[in-house]
């Protein structure tokens, strides 16, 4: 109950400080991962693909770390289901991390629907980043990290509306995108990810539906013309 309570609050502020609407999908597919990932900075357990998308997509306060050995990193593909994730002014997507105390950075590309690149920046978390601080122990330090896809070649104008993404993968481990602060590591992770803008689906009505409607239309203009 305290999770479903802690992601409805971040849900919900983020329309404030970040977007005009509130986060639209999650992610929730594990697609693919490259390197190792655990439940602790530098743990020494590997999780496997099905424990992260579990802990990505239903614990807010649970973080998924990547391998942060020298010369290593960890990479993640998540998907967003059965929603149709697409771009849109102003920020398209936003990822949650826990606060470690130090400044750190992840990578993150986005691809399309025939699975090219889009999109493929770094991002840098500091506690400017910071949605919250929780003093009471019983719920974790938030970041947020509001990202605005920009195009892959064309630095830095912003993608155009309406394209379909496949896909993101997140680099969350390691040298190639993780900074360090003070001379120590500083472990990049990840609890949630989210999107902004999503097609919406219009369901058709079922065919008895409209006949129904069609004969009930139909029988009033009949009574109409028996009136006149």
């Amino acid at each position: 109950m305290k999770h479903l309570l802690l992601l409805n609050i971040i849900l919900a502020a983020l329309s404030i400080p970040a977007h005009a609407a509130t986060v639209r999908a999650i992610t929730t597919d594990v697609i693919n991962t490259y390197g190792s990932f655990s439940a602790t900075a530098g743990g020494s357990t590997a999780l496997s693909d099905n424990k992260i998308q579990s802990m990505i997509s239903s614990n807010p306060d649970a973080a998924v770390f990547g391998n942060n050995s020298a010369g290593a990193y960890s990479a993640i593909d998540l998907g967003f289901g059965d929603k149709t994730v697409v771009t849109g002014a102003g920020v398209d997507l936003v990822v949650f991390s826990l606060w470690s105390g130090y400044d750190y950075s992840f990578g993150l590309n986005a691809y399309n629907k025939d699975g090219s690149l889009l999109s493929a920046y770094k991002y840098d978390v500091t506690d400017a980043s910071i949605y919250s601080r929780c003093d009471t122990g019983d719920c974790p330090t938030v970041v947020t990290t509001s990202i605005n896809l920009f195009d892959n070649d064309i630095d830095p104008l912003e993608l155009a509306d309406d394209i379909e993404l496949s896909y993101i993968r997140l680099f969350i481990g390691g040298d190639l995108y993780n900074g360090k602060t003070g001379g120590m590591a500083a472990y990049s992770n990840l609890t949630l990810a989210g999107a902004f803008n999503v097609k919406t689906t219009v369901v058709p009505l079922p065919l008895p539906i409209i006949l129904f409607g069609s004969g009930l239309g139909l029988l009033g203009w009949i009574g109409r013309r028996k009136r006149t």
